[in-house]
């Protein structure tokens, strides 16, 4: 039987398939609610070793759309040989989204836990996000390319560290709506 996702329909994550993508204002979101989002995002719990995260937050729509651009011609470019890059080939596909800001959060790179450290800090930055009556959206399209050497020079992710996670962050116009899933397959073990 389907059932609606329901629940927080603030945040949502890209399904290349069946967008269910936000709209955003063009307005700028002030700084200090960025920060405090990402200081929520910084209490996901992590393993011993991890360390801090790393954030690195991008504004401006016109220059986030430029690195959207450049983001489909470097998957046009470098994808690799497997299913999921059709998105780079669509004019109309916007990987960013007009978002007026993008976090991007990075894990130590040594440390084979970082990218579920990096996801929970994701899940916490999204409903932190919700909570203050903005929109985000989880975004994976760009991954390749911000995980380029080019790309991470240019935002200053140091080497030491790999980015694993990219939101859009904004107030949203709208609330997409919801679509309907299957239930899960429930295996008691």
């Amino acid at each position: 039987m389907a059932r609606n996702r329901g629940g927080i329909n603030g945040y949502y994550y890209r399904d290349t398939y069946a967008p269910i993508d936000p709209d955003y204002e063009s307005r700028a979101v002030e700084r200090e609610i960025i920060a405090e989002i990402l200081w929520d995002a910084a209490q996901a719990p992590t393993t011993p070793l991890s360390g801090p995260f790393l954030f690195h937050v991008i504004e401006g729509t016109a220059r986030i759309a430029d690195y959207g651009e450049r983001a489909k011609q470097y998957a046009r470019e470098h994808r690799p040989g497997s299913v999921g890059y059709s998105w780079a080939d669509k004019s109309d596909f916007k990987v960013f989204l007009d978002a007026p800001v993008v976090i991007v959060i990075s894990g130590h790179a040594d440390n084979s836990a970082s990218v579920q450290d990096c996801n929970r800090a994701g899940q916490n930055l999204l409903l932190s996000t919700h909570a203050r009556g903005l929109g985000g959206c989880w975004v994976g399209a760009p991954m390749l390319w911000l995980r380029s050497l080019e790309t991470r020079k240019e935002l200053g992710i140091a080497e030491a560290f790999e980015p694993f996670v990219a939101i859009t962050l904004g107030y949203a116009t709208s609330v997409p709506p919801s679509r309907s899933r299957e239930r899960p397959e429930i295996v008691w073990a």
